[in-house]
């Protein structure tokens, strides 16, 4: 991560342990980590050559002084020296065993009614050589369309089982997500030269910083599916000519426009993606121009290639949004697809991730 900003921090991080619920499991450190319960970032490095100066901070984990004891949901927190309640960063990751072999099939919606706008996931799960005494309430399932967590499906129950095997296999709507559109993207590896979705850069010298100004986006909900390869949200971190990405990237102000003739009432647009970490964060809602009758937002983002959507939140409603409502949704758009096998057996008491899997409807 950068800090932005000149000169060094002295930053620790520790994990935590999580239920499948994401809430903070009964473990202590010792049960989950062998070694320090917390640890200091040592690996850092000042940017080079750029506009904007910050400091770049990395660690890889497990290592020698923090080792993962078990699987299942974590979190990393970052935090200042003896700051630790208040972190400046936290990121989910889990760690899973190969207990429970999965087999997928990602296809159109069976409901005819939903089944040229909908994608649906039926899965078997097969846990021959390990032990489910009852997989009704010691199993919980969750389904993911691009790693979101805002839209997972959660609390499947199998539908049948024979011997080992459960089958997950639904008529109805429980394992079917909007396939949404394709992502939309843009290149900013380079600001010496405009890319296809660059409408023109300028350096500011008031704020000095260079400042990208992307093409109008338009609405797509009601326009015809059009096939075209992205990252299925992902984004990479690059500078054309660097020698070491993560401290010659630049910073650089893009500016996003998505031209709409009245303003929601009942909700708000975020841009999302990988970078925002898929969460409708406030400095990337949308604010909408009345003048010129748009929604626009200028975001500071590191240099690379970026795929993005926007999403409607309705009020009230902030952790689950709607890509579909600007983007459209056509059962022929690709996503990748995962499913996560949590159990807890009658003597375990967290817990484990015993299944991962993961597709797309194009493999």
């Amino acid at each position: 991560f950068d800090d932005l900003g000149r000169g060094y921090k002295t930053y620790m991080y520790t994990l935590i342990h999580c239920t499948a619920n994401w809430k903070p499991s009964d473990l202590n450190n010792n049960e989950y980590i062998e070694g320090f319960a917390e640890d200091e970032i040592f690996d850092f490095k000042y940017s080079s050559n750029t506009d904007v100066p910050y400091t770049h901070y990395d660690v890889s984990f497990p290592n020698q002084n923090m080792k993962i004891l078990n699987s299942g949901n974590y979190i990393v927190k970052v935090f200042p020296v003896n700051k630790n309640d208040e972190p400046i960063l936290t990121r989910r990751f889990m760690v899973y065993e190969s207990k429970i072999g999965i087999k997928m099939d990602i296809k159109r919606a069976t409901d005819v009614n939903e089944s040229y706008f909908r994608q649906e996931i039926d899965f078997k799960l097969n846990h021959d050589g390990y032990d489910i005494t009852n997989s009704y309430d010691n199993l919980k399932v969750v389904l993911m369309q691009n790693y979101r967590w805002d839209n997972a499906i959660t609390g499947l129950k199998p539908r049948f089982i024979n011997d080992t095997e459960l089958n997950y296999d639904y008529n109805s709507s429980e394992n079917v997500f909007d396939a949404n559109n394709e992502f939309r993207a843009f290149d900013i590896k380079s600001t010496q030269y405009q890319t296809a979705r660059i409408k023109s850069i300028a350096y500011d010298k008031v704020d000095k910083l260079e400042h990208v100004y992307l093409l109008d986006d338009e609405a797509r909900s009601f326009k015809k599916y059009y096939n075209q390869p992205d990252l299925n949200g992902n984004f990479l971190v690059k500078r054309n000519g660097s020698d070491d990405n993560d401290t010659q990237a630049d910073y650089v102000k893009v500016h996003f426009s998505l031209p709409y003739s009245v303003p929601f009432q009942d909700g708000s647009l975020y841009i999302i993606g990988k970078f925002t970490d898929w969460k409708f964060k406030e400095d990337l809602k949308l604010d909408y121009d009345t003048i010129n009758k748009r929604y626009t937002k200028p975001i500071l983002l590191k240099q690379g290639y970026y795929d993005y959507v926007y999403c409607f939140v309705k009020d009230g409603s902030k952790n689950k949004g709607d890509i579909s409502t600007i983007e459209g949704s056509h059962y022929e758009a690709e996503n990748e697809y995962s499913i996560l096998v949590y159990h807890r057996g009658v003597n375990d008491y967290y817990d484990r991730l015993v299944g991962f899997a993961s597709g797309k409807n194009r493999d």
